[in-house]
């Protein structure tokens, strides 16, 4: 979506057209999972329980997993709108 992208929301800016929508620093916050959730909990927001990072590899996500407790749910740091969750 052209609305949850920075790059788009920077020409636009550039070309003096009006945009809406976030400024183009927070939809590349905001569109980064580790950093967005980060963000939250800086700000006193409630996040459920999960990685402060990307994880490295499958032991990584076992080990982080076992930490939070089961039934967990892997998702994508930069994915978005329910791609690849089934």
């Amino acid at each position: 979506f052209l609305s949850e992208n920075a790059h788009f929301a920077e020409v636009l800016q550039e070309c003096k057209i009006g945009w809406i929508g976030p400024r183009p620093e927070v939809i590349r916050l905001m569109g980064d999972k580790a950093k967005a959730r980060q963000t939250a909990a800086a700000a006193g927001v409630p996040v459920l329980p999960g990685s402060p990072e990307p994880l490295e590899g499958a032991e990584h996500a076992r080990q982080t997993a076992a930490s939070i407790g089961y039934p967990i749910i892997l998702k994508a740091s930069a994915g978005g709108g329910g791609r690849g969750m089934r």
